[in-house]
């Protein structure tokens, strides 16, 4: 294609006059050929440009899946730790309402120990003087 307008431009330059031909001038010629040449190669950086901007657009694309999957992922984490929190405060409930009812209990055998010792006092006592 290059070469086509170059033999062109060197037609041109040397202009053969025939009835319906303009005259261009050598260096009007030149510049024309290499505007034409210009022109192809900015078409074809466009195409590649082009491409390379629907290239780019795909990795955005997959970068911004992968980047989604780990917002998903970390919602996922942020859910199990919450669950986990609300065990552990179910089960810190559970330890208070035993240690609640320890202490009742302790209570109870301490309270159970004194009277079944004053009976037993009691007893033995009105045995003896008996």
């Amino acid at each position: 294609m290059k070469l086509f307008f170059i033999v062109a431009a060197l037609l041109l330059s040397t202009t053969i006059q025939a009835q319906d031909t303009i005259k261009i001038p050598a260096p009007v010629a030149k510049q024309i050929v290499l505007d034409l040449i210009s022109g192809d190669s900015a078409k074809a950086e466009l195409e590649l440009t082009q491409q390379q901007l629907t290239l780019t657009n795909k990795v955005v694309v997959l970068k911004d899946s992968i980047i989604s999957s780990y917002i998903q992922k970390c919602n996922i984490y942020d859910e199990r730790i919450t669950n986990e929190q609300a065990k552990f405060n179910v089960q810190s409930l559970y330890v208070n309402q035993l240690e609640k009812s320890n202490k009742k209990l302790k209570v109870k055998l301490a309270f159970t120990k004194i009277v079944s010792i004053a009976v037993a006092g009691s007893i033995s006592y009105f045995y003896l003087i008996k």
